[in-house]
């Protein structure tokens, strides 16, 4: 029991978004990708905040500074974007084999921008929400290897279009007529709007009579529709990672996290969505009670590199220097 709760610690799934206004980076996260592995029947809960502070522009994987204001009509990403994200884990063990999960998100937004408005004004725009995102439930089937060290599985499941997408900034546009809102970009709402579908798999191995584990896991989602012009990109995070128990409370993690999400489509999607990235995660967990453990991470990336629209130089998106994810997990 104790060496599958540390190895649940391990396999994470990034689930992010990389676009225009930095919505997002890729957080290491407790919706599990083996789905319950630490009982093998009954709840746990997981409770995780995560935060990332987006305010790094990026033109493909080299650091840019915002262009000059001049009458474009574009939004000059010249800011920030604050990303908080308070998440609810609820996974159920049916059995041994068969778990289903629910996720339950709150998205924590605060983004800034200057509007290079074509009226010569250059407008400081703001959006600063605090609403229900896009809810996730995933279903698990774990094999059985004949090996009491080693385990893997494959999950389905859907993201269901619950997250609002009719946000607004702050400020409208001087060039339109009074009262008229302006929408914050549609990569940036609490939700997409749409039904995704996701599917993946995970390996993982504990070595006999060693405080050692490893993993290995691979997620892909993909919307199955379109939402008033706007489709998320297809999204597939693979990782890599390894524990060390330095003592029956304490054990130390680390993950490698490789994310690839591709453009987003659509008449309401920004040409600067979609990109690559590479990222090291570190972390510690710690058993405060048999049932009940508390754990951290910091990513760090190795690399990143984004998609931005070729035609408009130095537009290109807001990237994390770092994310931080601390959680508290509980059995029953």
């Amino acid at each position: 029991m104790k060496r599958r709760l540390l190895m649940m610690m391990l396999l994470g799934a990034c689930a992010n978004v990389q676009a225009a206004c930095g919505t997002a980076s890729c957080p290491v996260n407790t919706q599990w990708d083996a789905q319950g592995l630490s009982h093998d029947e009954g709840v746990r809960v997981d409770l995780r905040y995560t935060y990332a502070r987006a305010n790094k522009l990026r033109f493909g994987s080299k650091r840019v500074a915002p262009e000059a204001p001049a009458a474009t009509g574009l939004e000059i990403e010249n800011r920030r974007t604050i990303n908080q994200l308070l998440n609810a884990d609820i996974d159920y063990a049916v059995n041994a084999r068969w778990k289903i999960a629910l996720g339950l998100p709150l998205v924590i937004r605060d983004h800034a921008h200057t509007l290079d408005s074509t009226s010569g004004i250059p407008t400081p725009q703001r959006a600063e929400f605090t609403r229900l995102g896009d809810i996730r439930a995933v279903g698990s089937f774990s094999f059985d290897l004949g090996d009491s060290h080693s385990g893997s599985g494959v999950r389905l499941g859907l993201k269901l279009p619950t997250g609002s997408t009719t946000q607004n900034m702050d400020a409208q546009d001087p060039a339109d007529p009074p009262g008229t809102p302006y929408a914050l970009e549609r990569s940036a709402q609490p939700g997409t709007g749409t039904t995704d579908l996701i599917l993946g798999a995970y390996y993982y191995h504990e070595l006999a009579d060693s405080p050692w584990g490893w993993f290995t896991s691979i997620q892909g989602q993909t919307a199955l529709n379109h939402h008033q012009d706007f489709q998320p990109g297809d999204d597939v995070v693979v990782d890599l990672g390894t524990r060390y128990a330095f003592t029956r409370q304490l054990t130390g993690l680390l993950q490698v996290n490789a994310h690839y999400r591709d453009r987003d489509n659509g008449l309401e999607a920004e040409p600067t969505s979609g990109g690559y990235s590479l990222n090291l995660s570190p972390g510690l967990s710690f058993a405060v009670a048999r049932q009940t453990r508390i754990y951290g991470f910091v990513q760090l990336p190795l690399y990143q590199y984004v998609y931005v629209d070729k035609a408009e130089a130095n537009f290109g998106q807001l990237t994390a220097p770092w994310t931080l994810s601390l959680g508290i997990s509980q059995s029953f």
